[in-house]
């Protein structure tokens, strides 16, 4: 065998050395890799009347399982570390819904949105809109193949009306013009909409769910939601969701509730159903894409059918 020319072979050596460094350096990626592919064997289990109701007598006798969470890395707005780092999920189901409870620890419980600079808490559930067409992608779908979401929002629930009189309770203003209140008066954005000008709202003036209390109050805390992949979310046709949330002790506890019969699709007993879960710690400034999400889950309405 003919020797190596001296430089080569400090050339390859050097090679060698610095593939080896980058092998040890992404070694850690890849198990954060590997550890975001983990995928859960959820079974919601059959009951005679599935809850909207964290604090239901029904859910302490249920397993839980755990689901781990990643930093939304994939795409901008980027995050290195996110809030919630896993969730515990418990579902069941009835004749009609199907409902899913999810806990996580959070010190804080955000859901005043009074001021600027501001952020809630939240936390969404995703799936397929059609299954039938295929796999869709974890980043809220892609065209042909979307994704319908059910988004609970802290401030829909506790803090509608809460406004920056209610962050400084102690402001005063001469005349709001167009609200249609009195001078004097602090007006409430739904004065604008209901007795005064709603141009001055305009977002809301054009329905936008977002900035009109009255279309959260009717919706309630979980919107159902679609999306065909980024900057594609909108309001669902139809709102069927039920469900509350509760923080207690550091901690939330959250229902989301949605109908077995979908647009597209019935969720059948013993058929695994891809799910993803996202959630929001508003403290930590996380909101819109900044959040922690999960890679597809899979989840069943009882025992999987076994193949034949």
């Amino acid at each position: 065998m003919r020797a190596l020319d001296p430089q080569v072979r400090r050339r390859t050596l050097l090679q060698g050395t610095a593939l080896a460094a980058m092998a040890w350096v992404a070694r850690p990626v890849l198990r954060r890799a590997q550890a975001q592919q983990a995928v859960a064997a959820i079974t919601a289990k059959a009951v005679d009347r599935a809850p909207a109701d964290p604090d239901d007598p029904i859910w302490p006798g249920m397993v839980g399982t755990p689901i781990p969470l990643n930093p939304q890395n994939r795409a901008l707005p980027r995050l290195t570390e996110a809030g919630a780092s896993s969730v515990d999920l418990k579902a069941v189901y009835d004749a009609d819904r199907i409902s899913i409870l999810i806990e996580w620890p959070d010190a804080h419980k955000d859901a005043d949105l009074g001021t600027v600079m501001q952020y809630r808490d939240g936390v969404a559930v995703m799936f397929p809109e059609d299954p039938a067409v295929g796999a869709t992608s974890i980043l809220m779908g892609i065209r042909g193949r979307a994704v319908v979401i059910y988004h609970w929002k802290a401030d829909w629930q506790f803090a509608q009306l809460h406004d920056v009189d209610e962050a400084y309770p102690n402001m005063y203003a001469d005349w709001y013009q167009g609200s249609g209140v009195e001078a004097g008066e602090i007006s409430e954005a739904t004065d604008y909409l209901s007795a005064g000008r709603p141009e001055f709202l305009t977002a809301a003036a054009v329905d936008n769910d977002l900035a009109d209390p009255r279309a959260q109050a009717s919706i309630g805390p979980v919107q159902k939601m679609r999306a065909e992949g980024f900057g594609t979310i909108e309001p669902n046709d139809v709102q069927d969701a039920q469900g509350v949330g509760a923080w207690e002790d550091g901690a939330w506890r959250i229902v989301i509730s949605m109908p077995r019969k979908q647009t597209n699709f019935t969720w059948e007993e013993g058929s695994p159903l891809p799910v993803a879960l996202a959630v929001w710690d508003g403290s930590r400034n996380e909101r819109n894409g900044q959040k922690a999400f999960s890679e597809w889950q899979e989840m069943s309405l009882g025992a999987v059918e076994a193949l034949p």
